[in-house]
């Protein structure tokens, strides 16, 4: 059987006996900062009871995606 190294050293037969584990193949997403504070804003949105806390965080939300958008562009 023919053994094949990859580029991180590790090795592997041809035919499938060991296969290569191959950690690179999906690149990893960094999710923007503006849709992290989204999200956490959006977590407690749903925990607050007063119409005027609700409609503060919903603009602080909208803000923050507007933000991503202009940034993006």
């Amino acid at each position: 059987m023919v053994d094949v190294t990859n580029a991180s050293g590790e090795t592997g037969d041809l035919f499938g006996r060991r296969p290569i584990l191959r950690h690179d193949l999906a690149p990893i997403r960094r999710i923007p900062p503006e849709l992290k504070a989204a999200r956490v804003l959006c977590r407690q949105l749903r925990s607050k009871q007063n119409p005027q806390e609700k409609k503060r965080i919903a603009h602080l939300i909208c803000l923050n995606l507007l933000a991503l958008l202009k940034h993006k562009s």
